[in-house]
C-alpha cells in the first residue's frame, strides 16, 4: 500500500516499515508480556467485547530507557495483530508555524481512521509536553488540546501507540487518554542471558553465566549492538568466541561511549 495513493497530504509525516518480530521475539519484564498478551486476547475478542459496550485495548502509552523494546512492542503487536505497522515522523509534524502542526496530526488521525494499523508515535514528548512549561508560548498548549481532541474521538481499528524516554516531561491529562502505560526497564539479569544465549548462539562452550554481570547497565539494543560486534570479529578473524574476546569487545565499545559523552 502506497501512503499517496489514499492521502497525499501525510505522505511525508509516515513511514511504512516492516515487520518481522513476534511476541516470542520479545524480552521483556512478565508485567510488560503479559500485558502485551491481554492486548492480542482483546482484538481477537474484539467483536465480542462489543456486544457488551465495551472496546478492545487499542492506544498505549510506553515510556522508559532509550533501547529497552518500546519500537520493538509495536513491530511486535504489527505482526502478531497481522497489521501495517506506520511510524509516524515526529520531527516533519511539529513545526513553528502556528496552526500548522495541529492540521498535520488532523490528517494524520484521518489517515488512522482510514487505515487500520499499528501507529508509532515516537519521542513522544514533543508533542505530549506538559502545559504551561518554561517554553511554552501558547503553541504547544494548542499541540497538545488537538491531540487530545482527536485521540479521544478516535474510534478507528488502529492502534495508536505513543512511546518516550522521558515520561516526566507528559502532560498528565493525557494518561488517562490512553487504555494502558507501560513502563520499559533494562533488562534484569535472566532478560541478559536469554539476550546474550540468543545473539552469541554459535557460542557453545562459552559460559554465559560468567559473561553477563559484564552486560550489567546496558539496555536491550545495546546488548544486541555489542553482541553483533563480537559476532563479526569471530567470523572476520575466524576465532572462537571467548569470555577474552567479549572482554575486549565491551572494553572498546565503553571507550567509545566516553569519547561520545
Amino acid at each position: 500500500m502506497h501512503i499517496a495513493t489514499r492521502h497525499k497530504d501525510v505522505e511525508d509525516l509516515l513511514i511504512q516499515c516492516d515487520s518481522f518480530d513476534d511476541l516470542k521475539s520479545l524480552i521483556a519484564s512478565d508485567e510488560i508480556v503479559e500485558k502485551i498478551k491481554r492486548v492480542l486476547k482483546e482484538y481477537e475478542k474484539r467483536d465480542e467485547l462489543k456486544k457488551y459496550g465495551l472496546a478492545n485495548r487499542r492506544k498505549l502509552m510506553l515510556y522508559g530507557d532509550p533501547g529497552t523494546g518500546k519500537t520493538m512492542t509495536a513491530r511486535v503487536l504489527s505482526k502478531e495483530l497481522n497489521l501495517p505497522f506506520f511510524v509516524v515522523r515526529t520531527e516533519k509534524v511539529v513545526t513553528k508555524f502556528m496552526g500548522e502542526t495541529g492540521l498535520k496530526l488532523s490528517n494524520i488521525f484521518d489517515f488512522i481512521s482510514e487505515v487500520p494499523a499499528v501507529y508509532l508515535f515516537d519521542e513522544f514528548d514533543a508533542i505530549g509536553a506538559q502545559r504551561g512549561m518554561d517554553n511554552d508560548v501558547g503553541e504547544q498548549r494548542r499541540i497538545l488540546n488537538t491531540f487530545l481532541q482527536l485521540l479521544e474521538r478516535d474510534s478507528s481499528e488502529s492502534f495508536i501507540i505513543a512511546a518516550t524516554n522521558s515520561v516526566s516531561s507528559i502532560d498528565k491529562a493525557l494518561f488517562r487518554r490512553f487504555d494502558d502505560v507501560i513502563e520499559y526497564t533494562l533488562p534484569d539479569c535472566q532478560q541478559r542471558l536469554k539476550l546474550l544465549k540468543e545473539s552469541l548462539y554459535t557460542a557453545k562452550d562459552l559460559d554465559f553465566s560468567m559473561i553477563e554481570p559484564l552486560f550489567e547497565g546496558m539496555s536491550h539494543a545495546e546488548i544486541k549492538m555489542v553482541c553483533a560486534d563480537i559476532f563479526k570479529d569471530s567470523l572476520l578473524n575466524d576465532i572462537t568466541i571467548t569470555e577474552e574476546l567479549v572482554k575486549s569487545v565491551i572494553s572498546m565499545h565503553n571507550a567509545r561511549c566516553r569519547n561520545i559523552g
